[in-house]
């Protein structure tokens, strides 16, 4: 018998119990190599064995990492930018009327909601603040510089444009609670170690 095919047997009866055939048996017997092997194996499935049956740690899924119980204020801020920004836009949306100022005016609405119900979620899991931040702070930026914009040409005011204060403030909470969540933190804080 060769080496492969003992080994072949030996790993079959240790997953699905048994024992080794007399062939396998002489082999390993004669083969320093093969009874190695064969130790190492057993050694393994024991192990993989009291790794499967040790208990697993009483994990909740609802429960908030202890660093951001110290943002628990933030996470209150950030709802209530979230349900401001639905409850502004969610009209817009559904605005009657046609042509495409109106369907343009949808799409900056659907946008509101969707930035609104991301900073919901956030809220409810701050662990996932880090990867909004991108989305958050495009969408921001873009109706920021057309804010900007519409102010310098006259097209709006200041106090209508001010209500996007609120994406600001938003943004500015998500940030906070994704450097907080994100991998950036954790590395600088394995190196000052």
């Amino acid at each position: 018998m060769e080496c492969d095919a003992a080994r072949d047997s030996i790993s079959a009866t240790i997953d699905k119990g048994g024992e080794l055939s007399v062939a396998t048996l002489q082999h390993v017997a004669g083969c320093h190599e093969c009874r190695e092997w064969q130790e190492q194996a057993h050694r393994l499935r024991r192990q993989t064995l009291r790794v499967a049956a040790s208990p697993l740690p009483d994990v909740h899924v609802a429960e908030v990492p202890a660093r951001f119980r110290l943002h628990r204020w933030l996470r209150w801020v950030l709802a209530w930018a979230g349900v401001l920004l639905i409850i502004w836009n969610v009209v817009d949306m559904f605005a009657p009327g046609s042509g495409s100022a109106i369907h343009l005016e949808r799409h900056q609405a659907a946008f509101g909601v969707a930035l609104g119900l991301a900073f919901l979620y956030v809220a409810r899991r701050p662990d996932r603040a880090y990867g909004m931040v991108p989305f958050a702070a495009t969408f921001t930026f873009a109706l920021s510089v057309s804010a900007v914009i519409d102010l310098a040409n006259g097209a709006s005011t200041f106090v209508r444009e001010s209500a996007h204060l609120v994406e600001l403030i938003g943004l500015g909470v998500l940030w906070v609670l994704g450097a907080a969540a994100g991998p950036g933190r954790s590395r600088r804080r394995r190196t000052d170690v």
